[in-house]
């Protein structure tokens, strides 16, 4: 998500991560952690709390950190900022 002015490089980083996301996907990762999703202590880590009348109760408003689940197993929790 970060801006850059050149697009080769730009264009190199996300096909690195678009082929890293097949290969974790092939082996039954799961990527967890998505803007407008519910909060759920068991899969996300609030890292910060906002106050924003347009979102829902407990509703993710912002990713730091995308998570990774295995089957039930949660590989590494998400990193959010939670509203309300």
């Amino acid at each position: 998500n970060q801006e850059t002015t050149d697009a080769a490089y730009k264009k190199g980083v996300e096909m690195t991560m678009n082929e890293l996301v097949k290969i974790l996907t092939a082996m039954g990762v799961e990527i967890i952690g998505n803007v407008g999703d519910q909060f759920d202590p068991n899969l996300h880590n609030a890292i910060m709390h906002t106050e924003d009348a347009e979102a829902a109760e407990n509703t993710i408003t912002q990713v730091f950190q995308k998570g990774f689940k295995m089957g039930e197993k949660i590989v590494r929790f998400a990193m959010v900022q939670v509203a309300n």
